[in-house]
C-alpha cells in the first residue's frame, strides 16, 4: 500500500468515527434549485396540462415530480460519497419518504379538484403541503429560514383560501384571485427556497 493510499484510508477511518451515519444529514442545496424550477413549471402549466384532460395532467405532474426525486437522489448520493456514506441516513430516508407521500397525495387530490375546476384550492393545497415538507427539512437540518418560510406559506394559503370561500372564487383559473394565488406559489415554492438554498451554500462556503 502506497503512502497516499494509507493516508486516504486513515482519513476514511476518521470520518467513520466522527460521522454518525444514522443521524447525520448532509444536504445538497442544489436540489432546492431543481425543485424551484419544477415549482415554476407546475405553477405556470398546471391549468394548461389539466386542460387536455385529468389523465394527461396527472401523468405530466407525476413525471415531473419523479424527475425531481431522481435528481435529488443522485445529488444526495454524491454528497454522501464525500462522507463515505454508502446508503442514505435515517434522516434522509425520513425526509425523502415524507416528501414522496405528500407528493403522491397532492397528485391524487389534484385529480379530484381539477375535475370540479377548483384550481385555487388545488394550488393552495400544493403551497401548504409542500411547505410543510420544507418545514420538516428545516427542522431536521436545523435551518431556521426554511421553518419561517414554511410557516409563512401555510398561513398565507389558509388566508387566501378563506378569501376565496367568502368571495366565491374557488372555481376557474381566470380570476384576479387566481393570479394572486399563482404569485404566492411562485414566491413560496420557487423564489424563497432558492434564496434560502443560496444563503446556506454561501454560509457553508464561508465556514470551510
Amino acid at each position: 500500500m502506497s503512502e497516499k493510499e494509507e493516508v486516504l484510508r486513515q482519513i476514511s477511518e476518521i470520518k467513520n468515527h466522527l460521522v454518525d451515519k444514522q443521524h447525520f444529514f448532509p444536504y445538497n442545496y442544489n436540489a432546492c434549485y431543481i425543485w424551484s424550477i419544477i415549482g415554476l413549471i407546475l405553477t405556470l402549466t398546471m391549468p394548461l396540462t389539466y386542460g387536455y384532460g385529468v389523465l394527461v395532467g396527472t401523468v405530466a405532474v407525476f413525471l415531473l415530480m419523479s424527475f425531481g426525486f431522481i435528481a435529488e437522489g443522485m445529488m444526495t448520493k454524491k454528497v454522501n460519497e464525500s462522507y463515505d456514506i454508502d446508503d442514505c441516513t435515517s434522516k434522509q430516508e425520513f425526509i425523502s419518504k415524507s416528501f414522496m407521500m405528500i407528493s403522491f397525495f397532492l397528485i391524487a387530490i389534484s385529480a379530484v379538484l381539477v375535475t370540479y375546476q377548483l384550481y385555487i384550492p388545488l394550488y393552495l393545497s400544493w403551497l401548504a403541503l409542500i411547505s410543510f415538507g420544507y418545514f420538516l427539512v428545516g427542522f431536521v437540518v436545523n435551518v431556521k429560514n426554511f421553518k419561517i418560510m414554511a410557516q409563512f406559506n401555510i398561513y398565507l394559503s389558509v388566508l387566501l383560501l378563506i378569501i376565496a370561500i367568502f368571495t366565491d372564487n374557488l372555481e376557474g383559473n381566470e380570476s384576479v384571485l387566481f393570479r394572486v394565488v399563482q404569485v404566492a406559489l411562485l414566491l413560496g415554492l420557487t423564489i424563497f427556497p432558492a434564496i434560502i438554498a443560496w444563503q446556506q451554500k454561501k454560509e457553508e462556503a464561508c465556514s470551510v
